[in-house]
C-alpha cells in the first residue's frame, strides 16, 4: 500500500492503557497550557474524547493553529510516561500528540489535516484498545483510490495524512488510539 504502512503488530500497549484508566480526569483536558491556566482560543469544548500531552499553540489571535509550528506540552503529559517510554524506544522526535477515542460504531469524519505545520510531518497511529477500519483515499493521475486496513490494538501505522483519510470503531469496545507527529525524514519507520 502507498498511503497506509503497518510498522509493528502486536505491541504489549497493556502499561499504556493501564496508566489511561489511572487519570480518567485528563481526558477532555485539551486547552490547559503546561504550567498556565491559560486555555487555546482555537480550541472548543470537546466531549472527553480527546487527551492532548502536546498541543499546537499560537502566538497571536487570529492565527490558524495549522499553520504554526509552535507545540505546547499539557499538564497531562508529566502523567502519560508508558507512551513516552514507547516513543523513546522508537527514537522519534515528537510534535504534537494526543490521545483519542471513538465510540462503539462511531467514525471520525473523513478529513485532510490541513496547514503549513502538516506539510513537513509525518503522521503515526499507536491502537490502544478496540478494533477499527482505517481508510486513506488517494486521486491518481487516471483513478480514484481508497486503502484500508483493520486495526487491532498494539498495532503502530503511519499513514498519508495529507489525504482524506478517517477512522470507523468496528470492534465491540471503545477505540483508543495514541496519534502523534514526527518532523519528515527519510529516516523514520
Amino acid at each position: 500500500m502507498k498511503n497506509i504502512r503497518i510498522i509493528k503488530e502486536n505491541i504489549d500497549v497493556s502499561a499504556i492503557a493501564k496508566q489511561l484508566e489511572s487519570y480518567p480526569e485528563d481526558w477532555g483536558n485539551v486547552g490547559r497550557m503546561k504550567g498556565t491556566d491559560r486555555q487555546d482560543p482555537h480550541t472548543k469544548l470537546v466531549k472527553s474524547g480527546v487527551l492532548q500531552l502536546v498541543m499546537g499553540g499560537i502566538s497571536k489571535p487570529g492565527e490558524f493553529i495549522g499553520d504554526t509550528e509552535i507545540c505546547v506540552p499539557t499538564e497531562a503529559t508529566t502523567r502519560h510516561t508508558e507512551i513516552q517510554r514507547f516513543l523513546a524506544e522508537q527514537k522519534l522526535k515528537v510534535g504534537r500528540c494526543a490521545f483519542l477515542k471513538t465510540p462503539i460504531g462511531e467514525i471520525t469524519g473523513k478529513h485532510i489535516d490541513q496547514g503549513k505545520y502538516y506539510l513537513t510531518k509525518d503522521r503515526y497511529h499507536l491502537s490502544i484498545t478496540g478494533t477499527y477500519r482505517y481508510s486513506v483515499w488517494d486521486h491518481g493521475d487516471l483513478e480514484f483510490t481508497k486503502e484500508e486496513v483493520i486495526i487491532e490494538p498494539g498495532t503502530f501505522f503511519w499513514f498519508n495524512n495529507k489525504k482524506n483519510h478517517m477512522a470507523e470503531n468496528i470492534g465491540n469496545c471503545e477505540r483508543i488510539a495514541f496519534i502523534f507527529d514526527v518532523p519528515m525524514s527519510p529516516n523514520n519507520p
